[in-house]
């Protein structure tokens, strides 16, 4: 008898445990800044753009704080590649960017894809406009089959990566990209905000 107690003990401990480890996770509601309107649409293509005030800098001033900036962030390993399409030196700034949105970084396990979107800067007296457009992906790169590409305007706007019955949740697949790009334009925007409010 004293030998089957704690036999008993042990394999409702083991049940217990595996009950918990193969427990469907739930779909928890979401944090609200990446639910509905947080992705926002001009023209049928998803853009971010947003203002930031620089009281007493003139557009010149702006534009090179933002451009040294630009030439401190993205660079590698952060950055796979960035490309200047067009500087005017005192009013607008624009690259093209290539770098990698994290999802899982465990030992041995990666999940990541590529994120490609173009940066814009706007610079008058006072302020600059800052705008994240033509936001494309390449999810699982290194797969010998390619890999899957996606825009963003059928991956993580509201349509489709919000559930349609439950507006607080998110969908998984699409919901992992929508949280990844809001995020990466959160640090970007709040990057060049400081900057630019520093000086």
């Amino acid at each position: 008898m004293k030998r089957i107690i704690p036999f008993i003990m042990l394999l409702l401990i083991s049940t217990t445990a595996s009950a918990q480890l193969f427990k469907p996770k739930e779909n928890k509601p979401a944090d609200s800044k990446y639910l509905a309107g947080e992705v926002p649409i001009e023209n049928n293509r998803v853009v971010f753009r947003q203002n930031i005030d620089a009281p007493g800098l003139s557009s010149s001033q702006i534009m090179q704080i933002a451009q040294t900036w630009y030439k401190e962030r993205f660079v590698e390993p952060t950055v796979i590649s960035a490309k200047e399409i067009k500087n005017d030196g005192s009013h607008t700034f624009e690259a093209k960017v290539e770098e990698y949105i994290v999802f899982k970084k465990k030992l041995f396990v990666l999940n990541r894809a590529r994120i490609y979107y173009y940066l814009t800067l706007n610079a008058e007296d006072g302020k600059c406009e800052f705008i994240m457009s033509r936001i494309t992906y390449w999810h699982d790169d290194e797969n010998p089959d390619g890999g899957t590409r996606y825009n963003a305007e059928e991956l993580i706007t509201d349509e489709k990566a919000i559930d349609a019955e439950k507006r607080d949740k998110l969908v998984k697949t699409p919901g992992k990209f929508r949280i990844k790009t809001i995020d990466l334009k959160n640090t970007l925007f709040t990057e060049l905000t400081n900057r630019l409010k520093s000086k």
